[in-house]
């Protein structure tokens, strides 16, 4: 009865510790989730801006206003994103891809290739800090 008690405590425990690991590197995968971010972007003249990131979307907010929403994937410390509405001069559509750097409670993304220059100069080498996520 003690050796049954005991395996079925072992068993419950390694599924227990399992499932807490695999919970953390799913969070892991991706920094930027559920995260917001503000910076001074040139959009064409300098504004602060937030960049909230959410499973697969990201909401560019100006004075807590939407003024543009994106979709993102992540892959290997790239962020790939397309524009889906807003006023920006970036048509519908647009893709871009950018090195995308988390450093402590800063997100710092480095151009690769985007077909909207406009979209280059507000991302290219702002140093975004992390904010509390307003819901």
């Amino acid at each position: 009865m003690k050796t049954n008690l005991f395996f079925f405590n072992f068993l419950l425990l390694t599924f227990l510790m399992f499932n807490l690991t695999s919970c953390e590197s799913k969070k892991s995968d991706n920094p930027l989730l559920d995260t917001q971010w503000r910076g001074l972007a040139k959009i064409p003249h300098e504004a602060e801006i937030d960049l909230k990131f959410s499973k697969d979307k990201i909401d560019v907010l100006l004075d807590n206003k939407v003024i543009e929403t994106m979709n993102y994937t992540l892959s290997n410390g790239e962020i790939n994103i397309v524009k889906n509405s807003g006023g920006t001069p970036c048509n519908t559509g647009a893709k871009g891809k950018y090195k995308c750097d988390v450093i402590g409670e800063n997100l710092v993304m480095t151009h690769i290739s985007d077909e909207c220059t406009d979209r280059v100069k507000s991302l290219q080498g702002i140093v975004y800090k992390k904010i509390e996520v307003k819901k």
